[in-house]
């Protein structure tokens, strides 16, 4: 009798141990992308057959509810499901609760609590223009459209990230507009003159923690200035039959003068430091110049020019011709 009951059990034991119900899911997360979904993605655990996924979202603070549906693959390492308006509405509370089922049965999630306003994804800010303010130096000026697709009544946070064309180095600033501007500025100051940037923003509302896309970046340039300055430097040759020294004077734009930086032309002029009543002056648009001094010690000056007024002197002493080099 016992031998027949254990060949019974035997294939239902079997049958039990062999059962694999899907896994748990966990580390539910959900995100509201204004006005477009309400999207909630989870773990689905590693399944070894086909699993179907039911998600149950209550909404209206608890007073209705709605389901979505969807399946997994065992290569997917999130599964998600997607909630549509007019039932999703933001300045709401809302439950989702994932049940995951296979071929052996159901297993449900923790139920997890959602306030919408603080899951909210925006539309990132639309640039409209980067441009200098006439007569304001090292400046721009950025205008951009507030994103259609934004809570009406919230506030914005903004970073604006910027960098020159020339680096990978971006530099950030934080600020907050209200939500009765459509169009909005923002003057950023404290850049060098006469230089391009690429500047792109993104925004949040002031309730939510996820913030929006970066825009598409975009470029402006500050306005010109006088040349910043000049580095300045010699090669002395020796001194000729008739006493006098060839002296090669050579010059380039200062580090950390702009990169676009427009010269017209460069001043020089020269004396024997004893007796400045001997000045010599001249202009060159070149950036060497060979003078032929006597053999007594001179200081030379060189300063660079444009449509906008003149650079710091550069200067430089030339030793006499009796001093160690």
């Amino acid at each position: 009798m016992m031998w027949t009951w254990g060949l019974w059990t035997f294939p239902l034991l079997c049958k039990l141990s062999l059962a694999a119900l899907p896994a748990k899911p966990e580390n539910i997360s959900c995100v509201y992308y204004y006005r477009k979904n309400l999207t909630c993605t989870w773990s689905p655990g590693k399944e070894t057959s086909y699993t179907q996924y039911r998600v149950k979202r209550t909404y209206s603070y608890g007073r209705k509810s709605e389901n979505c549906t969807t399946n997994s693959s065992t290569s997917e390492n999130r599964a998600s499901c997607s909630f549509f308006p007019p039932r999703v509405t933001n300045v709401d509370n809302c439950t989702i609760e994932v049940e995951a089922q296979n071929a052996d049965g159901v297993i449900k999630s923790d139920v997890t609590y959602w306030n919408l306003d603080a899951i909210a994804k925006t539309e990132p800010p639309g640039i409209l223009s980067v441009k200098p303010v006439l007569g304001i130096k090292r400046m721009i000026q950025i205008k951009w459209k507030r994103p259609e697709l934004a809570p009406v009544s919230s506030d914005l946070k903004y970073t604006l990230r910027f960098r020159t064309v020339n680096s990978t180095r971006w530099m950030e600033v934080n600020f907050t507009d209200d939500c009765s501007n459509t169009d909005q500025t923002y003057n950023l100051t404290g850049l060098q003159a006469f230089t391009e940037y690429v500047i792109a923003l993104r925004c949040v509302a002031e309730e939510s923690r996820f913030w929006s896309a970066w825009s598409q970046e975009e470029m402006g340039t500050t306005e010109e200035e006088a040349p910043y300055g000049l580095d300045l430097w010699r090669i002395l040759r020796p001194a000729e039959a008739d006493g006098r020294r060839p002296v090669w004077l050579l010059w380039k734009k200062a580090r950390g003068a702009p990169v676009l930086e427009k010269t017209l032309g460069y001043s020089i002029w020269y004396f024997p430091e004893n007796n400045t009543n001997l000045t010599e002056a001249m202009n060159t648009t070149n950036r060497q110049l060979e003078l032929h001094l006597g053999g007594e010690t001179y200081s030379v000056s060189v300063m660079a020019y444009n449509s906008l007024g003149k650079s710091q002197v550069a200067t430089l002493r030339i030793p006499a011709i009796h001093e160690k080099q």
